[in-house]
């Protein structure tokens, strides 16, 4: 299935020149005085970093942030697995509910659990790269290399799986920088963001990340949630999460659904 162009490069390359200019010009500027000078300088910067911090912005590159539909249906992903703690137990809440659901996972915790990869699968949902180490703090400053090298070292992983390619990355934190949508290109990847996140990696109250994304929720919604957190203080909180999510929306006459690539929209 075909995955939306990536039409972005000139204005990755102008982001580019903006910010080898801004020296230049911040040099003539000195004569005006210091804030005058550092201007330049300070807004090329800014430039850079908002599309890498700013998790759905689009400048890089396409992030996909929903899908099209004419039908009341939404996308549940599943980030940071597969989880021995949580896994198993997501899979069931999903079967109660007749949900299919995408499972962005690590690939160091893919290859430590493979039977839970197998048991994803088995289950009729789909994998995503989520990079094999997941380095949250870093990865937005990461090299060329490093990103490749986190993108391929998932894909190896999921390589070993049944023949169900995956097609889709989500970065860790949703950070991205200019390395990112040429890997992805090259590897027939889309980078896939969110409509709605639960933000159950921070909340403590299962019942209000639920209620925030009924609350978000529209048709070809992309819905973001995770396992592998709280394993230790908390274990049952990510599979209730998702769990009275589920009620939520279907009380409300949402189905499930794993789109194909080429339903992803900006």
């Amino acid at each position: 299935m075909p995955i939306p162009r990536d039409n972005s490069a000139p204005l990755r390359t102008l982001l580019l020149v903006l910010a080898g200019v801004a020296p230049v010009v911040s040099f003539f500027l000195l004569g005006h005085g210091v804030l005058v000078a550092i201007a330049p300088l300070f807004l090329s910067h800014m430039l850079l970093l908002y599309p890498t911090l700013v998790a759905n912005s689009q400048w890089l590159g396409p992030v996909f942030t929903s899908f099209e539909t004419s039908a009341r249906e939404v996308w549940i992903t599943i980030d940071d697995g597969p989880s021995p703690a949580h896994t198993l137990r997501m899979l069931d809440v999903l079967q109660q509910f007749d949900a299919r659901a995408t499972f962005f996972v690590i690939g160091e915790s893919a290859e430590k659990h493979p039977h839970l990869i197998t048991e994803i699968l088995t289950r009729g949902h789909s994998l995503a790269n989520h990079t094999h180490t997941h380095p949250s703090r870093t990865f937005w400053c990461a090299s060329a290399r490093r990103i490749r090298r986190e993108i391929d070292g998932c894909a190896e992983q999921l390589r070993s799986t049944p023949e169900r390619p995956a097609q889709f990355f989500r970065a860790p934190a949703g950070m991205k920088n200019f390395f990112v949508h040429p890997a992805l290109a090259r590897r027939g990847l889309a980078l896939v963001g969110w409509t709605v996140r639960g933000l159950d990696t921070v909340k403590q109250d299962a019942a209000r990340v639920a209620e925030r994304i009924e609350k978000r929720a529209r048709p070809g919604a992309i819905i973001l949630l995770h396992e592998a957190h709280h394993t230790d203080t908390h274990p049952e909180f990510q599979p209730l999460c998702l769990e009275l999510t589920l009620q939520r929306l279907a009380a409300r006459g949402y189905a499930f659904v794993i789109p194909r690539p080429e339903q992803l929209r900006r």
